[in-house]
């Protein structure tokens, strides 16, 4: 048995060159040959708030061992994250928080492949055989089983509704299982009458303001568009693989921001953009765009996909790289797997990296970020 816990080492991470040369770098003092510079734009500079792992995260008061460098210290910039923390005293935090004993395998993460998060600051993530709920501002932790003997079989797609309501698209039973506030289950959307509403629905988004549902099916090449009691609306989509506008190749992930539709059809190398009723209205080429498998928009309606070597990789609406960022620590970058992004309202940027069995937290500038209090023990 371990004699000691220790909380993941925290790793080095720069902002690469730019691909456009509009994009100025940061005025700051470089601290070292491998700390780069990090790039600003008028959206400000991007700043490291942090990782999580496991329960031990919920209480670890330093700021960048513990949950998204926001408890007790200030967020760090990522040009001058150099030699900021060591594995030793994140070991004497989790000590003091907790205690030395062995994390039960539901207290951590495994192999986190889905993040959303809700108007509570509460942070889900699809992880294997389960769904961690991360609240750390109550410094709480909460899961939803899955897997065979579980009503929730295999967790695809997560989503938050206006009311705090968990949406998960089920791949296995085809179906969405929707969770109360409280993680208790609410009721199933799909399957009527013996008939699958869904071939196997993988990435889903909800419209807060309206309610309505997407999914995306992409053995059926469709966005499935339901409205909040289940009712199917409308089906984005010829249903037969294509490359044209409007046409798909198994679809894979559905996002919407600021009343539209963005739909990463990844075969085909492109995201779509649609209005909330299903027209077509844009086609995205990201420069150089693999088959990816993280995607995310923030506010700004710039484009968030996996990259070579998992680095983040930004693009502008016209498909144009702006930046990116990733991992100096050659022992990280070798076990990296990046396996989704997710944006929250305040473009916070949530980072699944599943093989190094973490989430990573990052966000342009510090004007919209809220403190966390200090647990009542420090």
């Amino acid at each position: 048995m371990l004699g000691r816990v220790r909380l993941i080492a925290v790793v080095l991470l720069l902002a690469f060159r730019p691909a456009s040369p509009g994009l100025a770098q940061s005025g700051g003092p470089r601290k070292s040959p491998d700390a780069g510079a990090l790039l600003s734009s008028d959206s400000g500079n991007l700043y490291y708030l942090g990782s999580f792992s496991s329960v031990l995260d919920l209480v670890a008061p330093s700021g960048i061992c513990g949950a998204f460098g926001l408890v007790g210290r200030e967020p760090v910039l990522l040009s001058e994250f150099t030699g900021k923390a060591s594995l030793s005293r994140c070991e004497t935090v989790v000590d003091v928080g907790l205690g030395s004993r062995e994390l039960h395998p539901d207290e951590k993460l495994l192999e986190p492949y889905k993040i959303t998060s809700d108007s509570k600051d509460r942070v889900m993530v699809a992880d294997g055989g389960s769904i961690h709920i991360f609240d750390f501002p109550r410094r709480r932790h909460s899961s939803i089983a899955a897997g065979p003997g579980e009503r929730l079989r295999s967790p695809a797609g997560l989503a938050v509704d206006a009311h705090d309501q968990l949406h998960v698209t089920d791949a296995q039973l085809g179906a969405i299982l929707v969770y109360r506030p409280d993680g208790k289950f609410r009721r199933y959307i799909g399957n009527r009458k013996g008939k699958r509403m869904f071939g196997r629905p993988a990435g889903i988004a909800v419209d807060p303001a309206s309610g309505y549902i997407y999914v995306a099916d992409p053995p059926r090449n469709v966005v499935v568009k339901l409205d909040a009691d289940g009712n199917i609306i409308a089906r984005i989509g010829t249903g037969a693989s294509g490359k044209g506008p409007g046409e798909f190749a198994a679809p894979t992930d559905v996002v919407v921001r600021n009343e539209e539709l963005f739909v990463l059809d990844a075969q085909n190398f492109r995201i779509q953009v649609f209005d909330l009723a299903g027209h077509f209205r844009a086609s995205i080429s990201p420069e150089s765009m693999g088959p990816s498998a993280a995607f995310a928009v923030d506010s700004r309606g710039r484009i968030y996909l996996d990259g070579p070597l998992d680095t983040v990789r930004v693009f502008q609406r016209d498909g144009r790289l702006i930046y990116r960022f990733g991992y100096t620590d050659a022992g990280s970058r070798a076990k990296s797997l990046l396996s989704c992004i997710w944006i929250d309202s305040s473009d916070r940027i949530y980072v699944a990296d599943k093989g190094n069995n973490r989430v990573q937290s990052f966000q342009w500038g510090i004007k919209h970020l809220r403190r966390l209090s200090l647990p009542p023990d420090h």
